[in-house]
């Protein structure tokens, strides 16, 4: 199962395309190919077989083969098949390609293949016409409208995590990302936290804050109270109870940490928030 949880991993999203394109073949041959970026390619006709990493599929009409970036992969058919493929980033909130954080394993079946393809030949609409007004805006709720149909049929399947001969150096931090986000009622310490990754602690800060800005430990106190902040919108939880699912000492603790980065009490914001819940605009 994933490490990640559900609920996560949140926006704002930067998406970002280089190709959306469809490719029709009578047979197929493409032996490692490498992209900077992901390919996204969607199998609406025909049987293919993919590799990379070590290990081979078997893709079918209605499945979604996924390809990360920088890893030779081949495919190849015997028969004619029809592709709706994209090369694209994704990036969330936590400046990490959302397939990082949900480790999508590299085929997924589409749970609605019908919905999906229309959707995407929107997608491809846009994508055809530079001069479409909102184009940017267009492409990018086009993008997570398929991102959705992905990640519906991962979870469907279980949400099984696609094996580590799929992941870049990088990736191992977004399993490191991934294992601070299930463990944030843990008291981790920086040992803790390189040990996840096998690293000393001086060189995964290090490391770490050259592609992120900020060490894990920084990250990690961000995140709890990202937590926090969810749990005193969502639920009636105590101060004390939020405190103690956020890894921190007590409600002393969070406040202070609460007030440094939010600018205000926990107890301020909750009644704040319901107030403003609350309030009919048009009453």
């Amino acid at each position: 199962m994933s490490t990640v949880p559900m609920d996560w991993v949140q926006g704002p999203w930067l998406v970002q395309f280089h190709s959306v394109s469809i490719a029709a073949y009578n047979a197929l041959c493409l032996e490692n190919r490498e992209f900077p970026h992901w390919i996204i390619s969607y199998v609406k006709e025909g049987n293919v077989t993919t590799t990379s990493g070590g290990e081979s599929h078997t893709v079918r009409s209605g499945d979604m083969m996924l390809h990360p970036p920088h890893l030779p992969f081949s495919e190849y058919s015997v028969t004619k098949g029809v592709h709706l493929w994209m090369h694209v980033s994704i990036q969330c909130a936590q400046h990490l390609e959302l397939l990082q954080l949900y480790r999508v394993p590299p085929v997924v079946t589409i749970p609605e293949p019908a919905r999906y393809e229309a959707a995407f030949m929107r997608l491809l609409t846009v994508w055809d016409n530079p001069g479409v007004p909102f184009r940017d805006l267009r492409l990018t709720s086009g993008m997570l409208q398929l991102m959705e149909h992905v990640l519906s049929g991962w979870e469907k399947a279980g949400s099984p995590e696609r094996s580590e001969a799929y992941d870049s150096a990088r990736d191992r931090f977004a399993r490191l990302i991934g294992h601070m986000s299930v463990r944030l009622h843990e008291k981790l310490s920086r040992g803790d936290l390189a040990a996840l990754v096998s690293l000393s602690p001086n060189y995964l800060d290090r490391a770490f804050e050259r592609e992120f800005g900020l060490t894990p430990m920084q990250m990690l106190r961000e995140m709890r109270l990202k937590r926090a902040k969810q749990l005193l919108e969502q639920s009636e939880a105590t101060l004390e109870a939020i405190a103690d699912n956020c890894g921190m000492a007590d409600a002393s603790y969070l406040c202070k940490q609460y007030k440094k980065q939010y600018g205000m009490l926990p107890g301020e914001y909750r009644e704040s928030f319901r107030q403003k819940r609350n309030y009919n605009l048009y009453g």
